[in-house]
């Protein structure tokens, strides 16, 4: 076979052979090896022979991972793993170069892989990753390598086995390359040559010297080998000088001095996890550690050519290592700075750990002698110092020397970035004693070779030139980007470590490394083509322009290639620049906000100081109407006798006016203030103790009996009261509950670490709050779903109202039971779980005669439906809401409408004068936002006008829930009238949402300009009719639990095994990530919410793709036949289906 045609059909052959390798047809591959492996190795064939050693290289690139393993595993192929193509590329070098992580993976989990091999531009295949993922999986695999081949090394040295240490240093090159002969035990210092001279063994100290042990390492007390042997050992002090003048003379020049005989600090770099912040956990980073002890960090390898996330100056640090940890370490900086990291495995955390503590002892030792002597002084004491050298070792010992040449190895500069102690592994606590040599510090490149009497000196003024050179950097503060920026605002803004932008990376990375390939074995082909001797004019003429055009097809390949990496740098650092200019703006804000909330707090004081004149000029006798009557006349003494004074007309009309500006703001609209003055100021109300609490609900029941044409508590119940009881027991819904509920939660404290919010969602500004992804530790362990069933916490009102004859007054307790769920809100930051879709809870009170169901029958929108069922009473409806960030706060509007069924014991009148059973109301929800975001203060807010209406009788009341302003005594505030059918003013309402609500009554001619707030107060009737005012409800004492949460809201996720069969499977209560977040196991809770939700999604495709709809199973949209608005009916067949226990196929979403 002719040259040409051995080139002629490689080239179609290696076409051919990629055509089946990309289709992964196993069949067609296999025929192509078998005819390859038939080619005889001849001068005529070398294009051939290429390409059968290069197959693995082509299916790194392009095949898909089961055909790379059937072809590695194949053992008729006989493909080397490690072999290297014209560039000096192993498989590994171009599946790293690919970013193909699987199959990275696969290839350094096979035994006879080598990691370690060089190309032709002196890389590792590491040092190919363009995926910091994938560069992590590396150092990872090597490390369990190490682990394994040192504990193996050690256990050969304990056993004198010269065999297999023979096979292990030599005859595996990956290991002889790792591996460091002369590493020292973390625990006693000393190399395997100071503990085999200590044992007098002269054979094995013979065989560690002959196969690179170093004569010259000290141990940790510095200690030559030499200085340990006895005067009995002659033979082996002989050795070592002979070995110590062997090494003198193989290289008689080298400067690569120990790294704590020089000064200078030894290099590092590699992968490693950093702590950012609570919410975003450990990020994988890429840390250089340079010869000037300074440590640096960036986002991954790729990114050192831009500027570093932060740095350190390890000469100003400590590094702090828990014993109990194995992969976890500390560096503390001159500033405060802590970094906490985490290695992926015992021994790479004993590698870092091991060079940076020798690079903090000789960067303080640095600063030390820079500090306390001159440059000239200490060339000099330096150079006196170093002339009085041990007689055994005139020269020597001044020098780190140059390990022997082992047959066999490879030598690079690239293993002092790899070796690992032969002492960091003895029998079962080979992973406890892990331990990395120190790194070998390299020499400058303008460090000239010199005679052993000025090597001293060089080395010293190097030193010098490096601390000149560093100055500079040395003044600058440590700094660390990381603790100032959230990994969700760099990961939204860029989105650059998502799964989605990894996966194409890889993509885009493989493709052009495709069709690389493709294009430079077409040109192969056709240049064999055009070289043919028998070929016409017209086909060698036509054959020349196609090969000139695949030229350029490759050349424009390669060109858009690198044209798109440039664009990519490009808009990475506008990136990098406009997050700096965030934060400037960040900080803007921020400082903005602390100004705004400290002149609120001073208005605030001016209020209350105003509120204090005002009463007391009404303490006084003056009034509004009496003032500029009584300012025209004369001036008011102390004891209220009217002194006389000439009329001074215009300074009194002033005063006048002034003084009735204080004694009522436009703003503040007052009832009688004689009647309704709490006489405690302005200031809102925390909750009160339990004693107060039981006394003030006496205290209603009380004033509630007299106006009630029945007593408060009834003997019998109304035939419309007694039929939904009767529904209520026979179908068993108490079943199961037959505990009393709990009080406590299984944790007494809530030990999560404290996050700034602002931290975490500064950069979703804007966005709606259902569709943002936030880490578990934002969340309490409540869904939304109980979080609804929360609303029916002060039940108790509607059942009083039902006790009542007066509509109009059962409309103060139904209003006073709407305004009371947002009581729950108070210091509730956190966020519940999100339902997924199909989710329910249930929840009944057999002390209390309800039973309530709530269900997730929507997820985009999100809606939660509700039906809690009663004897007197029923309360129904949706919670929708409509979110988003605006920066400042969190705003929630809410869209669905609740309503509100009441049998009263008396019946009820309607509007057309007919007497029915029940009576109808409705409302929405106000508004809740959350504000004090920025300056790290959250606070809930709810307001708005709820409008609360019977349907039936016509009555109504407008409720106002305040706006939190500037003014103290707006905070939590509400007030409300109710009118009856004929608009006729009959009940007034007021106080505050999170602790009380008064009412009075009123009459007609009642004068709205002066609305009073009803603030706190423990004085007044128990008579509703008597025209005082009266407390309608009192807020619940707040335990002190996990999560600020209400005594009523730690019932609801409580689960024990009489009530675990009656549920449902998917009820709340079974959640795992819930729970693992309520008894504080947050990993797992985070790791659970997780895969839930993407078994979520899942099911949602799966519906997709069946073409199905997702329809609840225990509610229905309908049109409500009153107020016709759109509601979710419960069905009802939930209670019968628990009843009967069927309610285990019910779904499968956790």
């Amino acid at each position: 076979m002719s040259d040409f045609s051995s080139q002629l059909n490689a080239s179609l052959f290696r076409l051919k052979l990629l055509d089946a390798l990309r289709a992964g047809d196993g069949s067609k591959v296999d025929s192509l090896i078998n005819h390859l492996n038939k080619v005889d190795s001849t001068v005529d064939t070398t294009e051939l022979i290429k390409l059968r050693e290069t197959i693995p290289h082509y299916a790194v690139q392009v095949a898909p991972l089961q055909l790379i393993q059937d072809l590695m595993e194949n053992r008729e192929y006989d493909l080397d793993l490690n072999a290297q193509d014209s560039d000096g590329n192993t498989p590994l070098h171009l599946a790293v170069s690919a970013s193909r992580y699987h199959v990275v993976k696969y290839l350094m989990s096979l035994p006879n892989i080598n990691d370690t091999i060089l190309n032709d531009e002196k890389n590792q295949p590491v040092e190919l990753a363009k995926d910091a993922n994938i560069a992590q999986l590396m150092q990872y695999e090597r490390a369990k390598f190490v682990e394994r081949s040192a504990t193996d090394l050690r256990r050969f040295f304990s056993q004198r086995d010269f065999d297999n240490l023979e096979n292990l240093l030599v005859n595996n090159p990956r290991a002889s390359e790792l591996l460091d002969i002369n590493g020292a035990d973390p625990q006693t210092g000393n190399t395997v040559l100071h503990e085999f001279i200590s044992k007098e063994d002269l054979q094995m100290c013979e065989w560690i010297l002959k196969h690179g042990g170093d004569p010259f390492k000290r141990d940790k007390r510095g200690k030559l080998p030499i200085d340990l042997v006895s005067s009995k050992s002659d033979p082996i002090r002989k050795l070592l000088k002979s070995a110590s003048k062997d090494q003198n003379m193989m290289d008689p020049t080298n400067a690569s001095v120990n790294a704590s005989a020089s000064g200078v600090s030894p290099t590092y770099k590699g992968y490693l996890r950093k702590w950012t912040n609570f919410a975003s956990g450990y990020k994988l980073r890429y840390f250089v550690l340079d010869e000037f002890g300074v440590l640096s960090y960036y986002t991954n390898q790729s990114d050192t050519n831009n500027a570093c996330r932060g740095s350190l100056n390890l000469g100003y640090a400590t590094l702090h290592l828990d014993s109990s940890e194995k992969l976890k370490f500390e560096i503390i900086g001159k500033n405060g700075i802590k970094w906490h990291l985490k290695a992926n495995h015992p021994v790479e955390t004993n590698r870092w750990v091991w060079t940076l503590q020798n690079s903090i002892t000789i960067s303080k030792d640095t600063i030390r002698r820079k500090n306390s002597r001159t440059a000239s002084k200490r060339l000099s004491t330096e150079g006196s110092v170093r002339s009085q050298q041990d007689e055994s070792f005139p020269v020597e010992e001044e020098k780190k020397k140059k390990l022997l040449h082992i047959p066999g190895r490879r030598r690079s500069h690239k293993k002092s970035l790899s070796q690992v102690s032969l002492n960091s592994f003895t029998g079962s606590e080979a992973e406890d004693n892990a331990s990395i040599n120190s790194v070998e510090h390299n020499p400058p490149a303008n460090k000239s070779p010199a005679s052993h009497g000025n090597l001293p000196q060089i080395s010293e003024k190097n030193l010098l030139n490096n601390e000149a050179r560093y100055s500079v950097d040395t003044g600058a503060e440590d700094f660390d980007y990381d603790l100032e920026d959230s990994v969700y605002s760099e990961a939204a803004s860029i989105n650059l470590e998502s799964p989605e932008s990894k996966a194409s990376t890889e993509q885009v990375a493989a493709t052009k490394g495709s069709i690389l390939i493709e294009v430079v074995s077409l040109e192969q082909l056709f240049e064999a083509l055009v070289s043919k001797s028998d070929t016409s004019l017209l086909e060698k003429e036509t054959l020349t322009v196609g090969l000139k055009t695949l030229n350029n097809i490759r050349s424009l390949i390669e060109l858009y290639s690198s044209s798109v990496q440039v664009r990519e740098v490009r808009l990475l650092k506008k990136i990098d620049r406009q997050q700096e200019v965030n934060k400037l703006w960040e900080s803007s804000i921020r400082q903005l906000e602390d100004e705004i909330q400290k002149h609120e707090q001073t208005l605030a004081q001016y209020e209350g100081k105003k509120y204090k004149l005002r009463k007391l000029l009404e303490s006084k006798g003056i009034s509004a109407p009496q003032v500029n009557n009584e300012i025209a006349s004369g001036v008011m003494n102390s004891r209220g006798t009217e002194a006389s004074s000439p009329p001074v007309q215009t300074e009194n009309e002033g005063e006048a006016q002034l003084l009735n500006e204080i004694l009522y703001d436009s703003d503040e609209e007052f009832f009688d203030a004689d009647d309704f003055d709490e006489g405690k100021g302005i200031e809102t109300t925390e909750p009160e103790t339990e004693q107060d609490y039981t006394h003030n609900s006496e205290s209603e029941e009380a004033a509630t009996e007299r106006a009630s044409s029945e007593k408060a508590e009834h003997s019998s119940l109304t035939r419309s009261q007694d039929a939904k009881s009767k529904v209520i027991e026979t179908e068993g819904s108490f079943l199961g509950y037959e505990l009393p509920p709990r009080q406590k939660l299984s944790m007494d404290k809530d030990n999560r670490p404290k996050v700034g919010l602002w931290g975490i969602v500064k950069s979703m500004v804007g966005q709606d709050m259902t569709k943002m992804s936030l880490p578990v530790s934002f969340n309490e362990c409540t869904s939304l779903l109980q979080r609804l069933a929360e609303d029916i916490e002060y039940n108790d009102l509607l059942t009083k109202a039902a006790s009542i004859d007066d509509s109009t007054l059962r409309m103060v307790y139904v209003a006073a039971f709407a305004a009371s769920e947002y009581s729950s809100t108070i210091d509730r930051i956190a966020k519940p779980f999100n339902p997924l879709l199909g989710e329910t809870f249930e929840y009944c009170r057999k002390d209390q005669g309800f039973r309530l169901i709530t269900e997730q029958v929507s997820h985009h929108p999100p809606i939660s439906a509700c039906h809690a069922e009663s004897a007197k009473w029923d309360y129904y409806g949706e919670n929708a809401v409509k979110s988003q960030f605006r920066g400042r706060s969190f705003d929630f509007q809410h869209l669905g409408k609740m309503f509100c069924a009441i049998r009263p014991d008396s019946g009820v009148i309607s509007q057309s004068g007919k007497k029915v059973d029940e009576e109808l109301y409705s409302w929405k929800k106000v508004n809740t936002s959350v504000v004090g975001i920025i300056i790290g203060n959250p606070t809930v807010d709810n307001f708005g006008v709820m409008e609360v209406r019977n349907h039936t009788t016509g009555d109504i009341i407008h409720v106002d829930l305040k706006q939190r302003g500037w003014k103290a005594s707006s905070a939590y505030q509400l007030s409300g009238v109710v009118h009856d059918k004929e608009g006729n003013t009959r009940w007034a309402i007021g106080g505050h949402w999170n602790s009380k609500i008064f009412a009075k009554k009123v009459s007609s001619d009642f004068n709205l300009k002066r609305k009073d707030l009803l603030v706190d107060s423990t004085d007044g009737t128990l008579d509703p009719e008597s025209g005082s005012k009266f407390l309608v409800w009192q807020v619940a004492p707040r335990p002190d639990v996990p999560f600020n949460l209400t005594s009523f809201a730690i019932t609801l996720n409580d689960i024990n095994d009489n009530l675990r069969p009656w549920l449902a499977p998917t009820d709340t209560r079974l959640r795992p990530d819930q729970r693992a977040m309520e008894d504080g196991r947050y990993d797992e809770a985070s790791a659970e919410k997780s895969r839930v939700e993407e078994k979520q999604r899942a099911a949602r495709k799966q519906r997709e793709m069946n073409r199905e709809t997702f329809k609840p199973q225990w509610f229905v949209k309908l049109t409500h036949p009153v107020t016709g608005d759109n509601y979710w009916h419960f069905s009802g067949e939930y209670w019968m289906k628990r009843k009967q226990k069927s309610l285990a196929g019910s779904g499968d979403i956790f």
